[in-house]
């Protein structure tokens, strides 16, 4: 069983493995990253219900987010897809009564061996955190895309001294660190790592129903990447930071990872702490590099398919 923390594109990895009954979808929360709290919500709800035609995943909306809204970078854009979304629906959609945060609590309250996969800021965890103490001690594993340990950080709103996801909420980023909850994190070090060649991909995704969608979205990525000096003109690989938490849940042997103590800057910006200063004495698995790179490469190439 797995409960789902929004960041839209990487979103249809686990649609599909849903779709397949290879795990079950609770629900998608959604939560201001790089575009803002009602952006975030009506991307994803466009992207579940008309582009993937998904009808038994709940999606929810943050209500704890909206003091970053001033922050959000639409480094892809306003939808988060390049743009894409807007030609899918022009769909408004209501969120529920209940909240992204206020679901998470219900979850973890009535069910077990849950995991979450949280590839964006931590704002709703944090506020589930606050709102019921020790609620996310228990998750089976919460499975993390976000901070910066060697690496140079990413961020606008830190002036790039942390990781995004961590950055645009270090409050949050540090109460779910302190938790006391299984964390695999996957920072920068390791996401940087693999790139995924783009002409390999669009033949993988021509196969698919939403072609065009996909066609729009990898190009689109592409040209945000170059614009923000992320990648050059001539090198055409995509850097896709989320799926790495999408092959880890599929397969966790794929990476080195290492227990570490860590501590949260009010930054964001994330650091290897001794044992004795870590308030709950719970040492996080951080992933560091790929065993497999081809292996990884493969999964991911199937995403798209």
């Amino acid at each position: 069983k797995q409960w789902y923390q929004r960041r839209v594109r990487g979103l249809a990895n686990f649609l599909s493995l849903h779709r397949a009954k290879r795990c079950k979808v609770l629900g998608i929360t959604t939560v201001c990253g790089n575009i803002t709290t009602e952006s975030s919500y009506q991307s994803a709800s466009i992207l579940v219900k008309e582009v993937l035609k998904v009808t038994d995943v709940p999606v929810f909306r943050s209500s704890c987010s909206e003091f970053n809204d001033a922050h959000a970078s639409f480094f892809y854009g306003n939808d988060g897809h390049c743009g894409t979304l807007k030609t899918q629906s022009t769909r408004h959609f209501t969120p529920p009564v209940i909240s992204s945060e206020q679901f998470l609590i219900q979850q973890l309250t009535e069910k077990r061996n849950v995991t979450i996969i949280a590839i964006g800021p931590l704002t709703n965890l944090h506020r589930a955190e606050t709102m019921c103490p020790g609620v996310l001690s228990r998750c089976r594993e919460i499975i993390i895309m976000g901070g910066a340990i060697y690496e140079p950080g990413n961020c606008p709103k830190t002036d790039m001294v942390s990781e995004y996801n961590f950055g645009m909420d270090g409050e949050a980023a540090r109460c779910v660190v302190n938790s006391g909850a299984k964390l695999t994190l996957f920072p920068l070090d390791v996401t940087t790592t693999i790139r995924f060649d783009i002409a390999t991909l669009l033949n993988r995704s021509s196969r698919t129903k939403q072609k065009e969608f996909y066609k729009d979205c990898i190009e689109g990525t592409f040209k945000a990447m170059v614009y923000h000096g992320e990648s050059e003109l001539e090198d055409r690989r995509l850097t896709i930071h989320d799926v790495h938490c999408y092959v880890y849940y599929m397969n966790p042997t794929l990476y080195t990872v290492r227990e570490m103590y860590l501590g949260v800057e009010d930054t964001g910006r994330v650091v290897d702490i001794k044992e004795e200063d870590h308030p709950n004495k719970t040492p996080a698995k951080v992933a560091f590099s790929g065993v497999n790179v081809a292996q990884i490469t493969e999964m991911v190439l199937k995403m798209f398919e």
